[in-house]
């Protein structure tokens, strides 16, 4: 089981927490915006069914351990900003990987580089990586900016390494070390 804070981690102006089952309706509204399946192995007819399948699918690899979806909200306000988590933990290897997707009003606002940074930076407190990975849609450049811009390493490109929607994708491979963490 992984441990996360019930009240999340905040810096202020984004928190990161744990589901519920009244953001149901502003998931959905949100999925429905072509970009975030387009990018993300989120289903292009997003429906209440699809959320609520995903919810008991991550409360299962929560509680195996080996995954962390969280919910990136206004700290203020509890408004859906967008989704944030470990897609996969490899506790032997001491590595995960990070999967994201944000709302369109919530684009360009800094929102997902404050997230990217609260949950990288607790993961190496609070988990045992030593690496943290997020592999990106060659062509998602929005989402290679952001990756860099919280400190994360270009490492190249991976080809044909993942199958989403029944397609191969090359995938741009970036990683941040705990080691460079600390001089964040």
């Amino acid at each position: 089981m992984i441990e996360f804070p019930v009240e999340g981690l905040s810096d202020g102006d984004v928190r990161l927490r744990l589901h519920a089952d009244e953001d149901i309706p502003a998931i959905v509204e949100a999925c429905q915006d072509p970009e975030i399946p387009r990018w993300t192995r989120v289903p292009d007819e997003y429906t209440e069914n699809d959320a609520l399948e995903w919810f008991d699918h991550q409360d299962r690899r929560r509680g195996e351990g080996d995954a962390l979806e969280l919910l990136i909200v206004e700290d203020e306000t509890d408004a859906l900003l967008g989704s944030i988590g470990f897609v996969k933990l490899d506790h032997e290897e001491r590595i995960g990987s990070l999967g994201y997707w944000l709302a369109r009003d919530a684009r360009g606002r800094g929102v997902a580089t404050r997230a990217l940074r609260l949950i990288s930076s607790w993961a190496f407190d609070a988990l045992p990586v030593d690496r943290i990975s997020i592999v990106i849609q060659q062509g998602n450049e929005p989402s290679r900016r952001l990756a860099e811009r919280a400190g994360y390493t270009y490492e190249g490109i991976l080809r044909s390494y993942t199958l989403i929607k029944g397609r191969r994708h090359d995938m741009a491979m970036y990683s941040l070390l705990r080691e460079e963490a600390d001089t964040q």
